[in-house]
């Protein structure tokens, strides 16, 4: 299993970005070969992303994203109070100051589910125990 931050969802999902196509066979591949770890939360990021910024008809948005949504190798955590919890002890002691809040959800959720392994063009991963895949 394999979690995807929200910055490859987004760059997947829309063309107009110019890491789409660094992302778009890398990840259709992970789609079709294993079981990806995404949250609640990631999945209202990649929305408000699209929704607010993305120059594609809102009306093909909404469609793409619940069409993801209900892929069989997709595995959605609820954020809930007890990941809340944990969140907050990653934020604030395991990891203190070296990263964010979301990205504490994120860590959580790996936890939670035992996954080492991260699909992110984010930097703030690196150096912390996890085998970061970046695309870009």
């Amino acid at each position: 299993m394999i979690a995807v931050d929200s910055n490859i969802w987004i760059y997947y999902l829309d063309p107009t970005t110019e890491e789409h196509e660094k992302v778009k066979s890398e990840l259709e591949r992970v789609i079709l070969s294993e079981e990806i770890l995404t949250s609640t939360i990631i999945w209202m990021e990649v929305s408000h992303y699209l929704f607010k910024v993305s120059r594609l008809p809102r009306g093909e948005l909404g469609g793409m994203i619940k069409k993801l949504l209900r892929l069989s190798t997709l595995r959605v955590a609820d954020f809930d109070f007890a990941m809340l919890n944990e969140s907050l002890d990653m934020l604030s002691e395991r990891y203190r100051g070296r990263i964010g809040g979301r990205d504490a959800t994120i860590l959580a959720m790996m936890q939670d589910f035992g996954v080492k392994r991260i699909m992110t063009h984010d930097k703030g991963f690196k150096g912390l125990g996890l085998e970061v895949i970046d695309p870009v």
